[in-house]
C-alpha cells in the first residue's frame, strides 16, 4: 500500500528528490491503495480501497466530489467475461433491448424482448423440469409456468380431425321470467324452471353453433316454457314441455342465422321403465 501526500516535485537536493519521486511512483504503482482515500484527490484519480475484502477499485468522478466504483480486485474485477459469466443479481435490459440466441454460425438469431408497454412488473417463473411430448406451457395467473396437455387436432383439407374426445361443459342458466342465454358462455346449457317462463332470444349468436338446453321442472312441476321470436320449430309448432315434477326435456338447437335458431325437442328424457 502506498499513497503520496503531494504529486508536485519541488526543487530540492538529489536525495530528497529521489525519496519524494519514489513515494509518488509507489503510489502510482499501487493505485493509491489504502484503507481510506488519499488526501490529494483530483478528478479521474484511481484509488484501490483496501478497507474491503477483496479490495475495491474506484475512480474519482469528473466533478471531484465522489468516487465511481469499478469493481473488486478479484477475477475480472467483477466484470463480465466475453466467454461467459455467472450473475448473482438481476439483469435489466432497457428500452425493449433483446436477449438474442444465435445459430451455429452466428449468422441469424432468435430474440426475446418485452412488449412496447408494460403496465406493471411481471415475473414468469419457469417450471423445474421438462414436460412430456406435445405439452405446452401454461400460467397459473400468478406468473408460475408449468406444462399441461391440450387437445391436439390435425388439419385436413375439409376441416379438423380430432384424435381425442371433445367434451363441452354445461352452463347453468339463471331462472327468471325471461331466461337469458349468452352463447358466448358455452354450447350447452341447463335451467330449472321455478315458474312459467320465456326462453329469451340469445345473445352473441354465431351462425353454425349447435348444442342443447336441458330444461328441468322444479319439485312442483306444471311449469310452462314459451319462446322468444328468434326460435324456429319443425312445422312451426313449439313443443309443450313435460310438466311432471322434476321432469327433464332436452331442447337441441342449431343456429341458422342471428335470428333463426332451430329447436328440436326431446321430451320426458328418463331411464327406461
Amino acid at each position: 500500500m502506498a499513497q503520496a501526500t503531494d504529486y508536485s516535485l519541488a526543487n530540492q537536493s538529489g536525495s530528497a528528490f529521489r525519496t519524494e519521486l519514489n513515494s509518488i511512483l509507489g503510489a502510482i504503482q499501487t493505485l493509491n491503495s489504502g484503507s481510506s482515500a488519499p488526501s490529494n484527490l483530483v478528478a479521474h484519480m484511481v484509488f484501490l480501497d483496501t478497507s474491503t475484502t477483496p479490495a475495491t477499485l474506484k475512480i474519482r468522478n469528473a466533478a471531484n466530489d465522489g468516487f465511481i466504483t469499478l469493481g473488486t480486485a478479484s477475477t475480472n474485477f467483477g466484470l463480465v467475461s466475453a466467454s461467459g459469466a455467472t450473475f448473482t443479481g438481476d439483469i435489466t435490459l432497457n428500452a425493449q433491448s433483446d436477449v438474442r440466441f444465435a445459430d451455429s454460425d452466428s449468422s441469424n438469431y432468435v430474440a426475446l424482448q418485452a412488449p412496447a408497454t408494460v403496465s406493471s412488473n411481471t415475473t414468469f417463473t419457469l417450471p423445474s423440469a421438462d414436460g412430456t411430448a406435445n405439452q405446452a406451457l401454461k400460467t397459473d395467473a400468478s406468473g408460475n409456468l408449468g406444462f399441461a396437455s391440450f387437445l391436439l387436432a390435425t388439419e385436413t383439407t375439409n376441416g379438423q380431425v380430432v384424435t381425442g374426445g371433445v367434451r363441452g361443459a354445461i352452463t347453468t342458466l339463471t331462472d327468471a321470467s325471461t331466461i337469458a342465454v349468452d352463447m358466448d358462455d358455452n354450447n350447452n346449457f341447463k335451467v330449472t324452471l321455478g315458474g312459467n317462463r320465456t326462453l329469451g332470444n340469445p345473445t352473441n349468436v354465431v351462425e353454425g353453433q349447435t348444442g342443447f338446453i336441458e330444461v328441468i321442472q322444479d319439485g312442483t312441476g306444471s311449469r310452462t316454457l314459451s319462446y322468444s321470436s328468434n326460435y324456429r320449430f319443425v312445422g312451426g309448432s313449439a313443443p309443450t314441455l313435460t310438466t311432471t315434477a322434476s321432469a327433464v326435456d332436452i331442447l337441441a338447437y342449431a343456429v341458422m342465422s342471428d335470428e333463426k335458431i332451430m329447436i328440436t325437442a326431446h321430451l320426458d328424457v328418463k331411464a327406461a321403465s
